[in-house]
Formats: C-alpha cells, structure tokens, sequence
C-alpha cells in the first residue's frame, strides 16, 4: 500500500512495509475521497480501487 498510496497523491513516507499511523491516516483519506468505508486498513474495497486483485 505505502508503494500505491503516493501515485495517488496520498502517501509522502518512508516505504518500511509496516501500516503505521501515517499510512492508515493515508489509507482513511483515500477511502473517503473515494465514498468507501472509512477504517484505515487495507481492505477488499481499498484493492480493488488500485486495481489489485483479492486473494
């Protein structure tokens, strides 16, 4: 997510691979621009708004 979120212009930190506060903060702005559910974490709704595919 860290490495998506910037393309979106919603992610300026470091890349570490962890969900931390900056990239839930990131991920809840995301899902409220966007009309999904607003949590914070990466979610179905959340990957298929990138285009990834749910496993």
């Amino acid at each position: 997510m860290q490495s998506g979120l910037p393309a979106y212009g919603y992610y300026a930190g470091s890349l570490t691979g962890v969900v931390d506060e900056d990239t839930r903060a990131a991920l809840s702005q995301m899902q409220k621009d966007n009309k999904l559910k607003v949590t914070g974490t990466v979610t179905t709704e959340v990957l298929n708004a990138f285009g990834i595919a749910a496993r």
